[in-house]
């Protein structure tokens, strides 16, 4: 037996606060959510135990689509969505907004000077999301695929040599091996100790604190020269005994640094 929690959307515009109600009450065995769907559609969720997730997508059709009936609502069903409960708390974890990325972030992504970013919206190689009065604002996976796929760097700033020490290099090696492919294997039990897993969205947990006072000491330098940025755990991400740990995310730059010092030692690029 699993539990799921079950979206059905229906056809019904301009439901009253009173028919929100009654399916409240109609569906309470089910811990149901009633309102309107961003589009004035009828929206329920609820959740549902059952023997796989088919069963329970049809055992919600049932039970919510008798409840409309019964209220003499549109019961035609235009859309539904069946998660196990625990899919259901990874993605409410997730952010609720995606990444956005300003002129001065697009211009990091990519390595160049801010005025390239205004010549390439004008050639429509880059497209923002929005124009704001202080510039425009991309979605910055879509920055990220356009310079993978099309970019060519050598209109960028050279790679700075920041001083890394040994010790900051090697965790900043391992960051990106694991955001990308996983916990490296050729890196040093102490740093690979400290990598706890890689989440979604190649987002890396790390121990933090007193129990790893040198990696703790090169991660906040790396933090520092903005190669990383990191968050506290959310309650879906603590574990019993590391509530102290953090969630790191790899930026761009620091991407270019651990590239630049793989293809040319610790020199400038």
């Amino acid at each position: 037996m699993i539990t799921t929690n079950v979206y059905v959307e229906f056809g019904a515009r301009g439901v009253s606060p009173d028919h929100y109600g009654d399916l409240m009450e109609a569906l309470a065995d089910h811990a149901p959510g009633v309102g309107p769907a961003a589009n004035g559609n009828l929206s329920v969720r609820l959740f549902v135990n059952a023997e796989t997730v088919l069963d329970a997508l049809a055992q919600a059709v049932k039970v919510t689509s008798h409840a409309v009936h019964g209220l003499g609502l549109p019961d035609t069903i235009v859309g539904v969505e069946v998660l196990t409960e625990a899919e259901f708390e990874r993605r409410e974890a997730e952010p609720q907004v995606p990444e956005l990325a300003g002129v001065t972030e697009a211009a990091a992504i990519l390595d160049v000077h801010k005025q390239q970013i205004a010549r390439l919206v004008e050639r429509g190689e880059l497209v923002a999301v929005q124009d704001l009065a202080s510039g425009s604002v991309f979605a910055a996976a879509m920055v990220r695929t356009y310079a993978e796929k099309k970019h060519s760097r050598r209109i960028g700033r050279p790679v700075k040599d920041l001083g890394l020490s040994p010790a900051e290099r090697a965790l900043l090696d391992a960051l990106v091996t694991s955001a990308r492919e996983g916990t490296p294997a050729n890196t040093t039990s102490a740093v690979k100790e400290a990598l706890v897993e890689v989440l979604p969205d190649a987002r890396i947990r790390v121990h933090y604190g007193s129990q790893t006072p040198d990696l703790t000491s090169a991660l906040d330098r790396l933090v520092d020269h903005k190669l990383v940025r990191t968050r506290a755990l959310t309650k879906a991400e603590q574990k019993e005994g590391n509530t102290t740990d953090l969630v790191v995310t790899v930026l761009d730059k620091g991407a270019r640094h651990a590239q630049a010092a793989g293809s040319a030692g610790d020199t400038t690029s």
